[in-house]
């Protein structure tokens, strides 16, 4: 269990600790307590941090709670939906070529290609003011079935995206849901990457 020395205090006994600088002797009114020369969280709550591309991986929602790899989905150059709560499991398959090899044990493998990124989404579309989010399903829907070129942006997807952030959505599902809000909906949605946009056939 952990406990926070600053507000015990405070609820003890009614005011706020003075804390005595390392380097020197000034009594100051402590907003924060150091503990054993423990150093303080440089990230904490509501701070926002960046992936090693200066994409930040998280944001504040509208009531100040901290949100985690929210994802856009673009078509062509236009921003068409945000989504902040999701989850997103990525998964890519490499293709070896093995040759076996005359009168030893195993074989000899050869890297040949690796397939496009595969990300599994899954999230809520939540209606603002408790209404049913209907131009957020809509939207979802014809981004899948657009013909445009479609770019999934964020902090944590944009790390396996290094060519191009454009994707191919396969498959849209929204499941059943009983006895629930009807503001939140769920959804899931399959896509990969589209790496390859020109083939020049020789």
């Amino acid at each position: 269990m952990l406990f926070d020395v600053k507000e015990l205090y405070k609820q003890t006994f009614g005011s706020s600790n003075f804390h005595v600088p390392a380097k020197g002797s000034d009594k100051t009114k402590s907003s924060t307590i150091l503990l054993g020369g423990i150093p303080q969280n440089p990230n904490p709550a509501g701070t926002i941090q960046y992936n090693s591309k200066q994409i930040s991986l998280n944001k504040q929602g509208l009531y100040g709670q901290e949100i985690w790899h929210p994802i856009a989905l673009w078509r062509s150059s236009e921003k068409v939906l945000e989504i902040d709560n999701c989850t997103m499991r990525v998964n890519v398959v490499k293709t070896i070529v093995r040759t076996a090899v005359s009168e030893r044990k195993g074989t000899v493998k050869e890297q040949f290609s690796i397939d496009d990124y595969k990300f599994t989404i899954k999230g809520f579309l939540i209606g603002k003011n408790r209404k049913f989010p209907e131009e957020d399903i809509i939207k979802l829907k014809e981004i899948f079935e657009s013909n445009d070129p479609i770019s999934l942006h964020g902090g944590y997807p944009e790390l396996f995206l290094d060519d191009s952030c454009r994707i191919v959505i396969d498959t849209l599902d929204f499941p059943d849901v009983q006895g629930k809000a009807h503001w939140i909906r769920p959804f899931s949605f399959t896509c990969e990457s589209d790496f390859i946009t020109d083939l020049i056939i020789q």
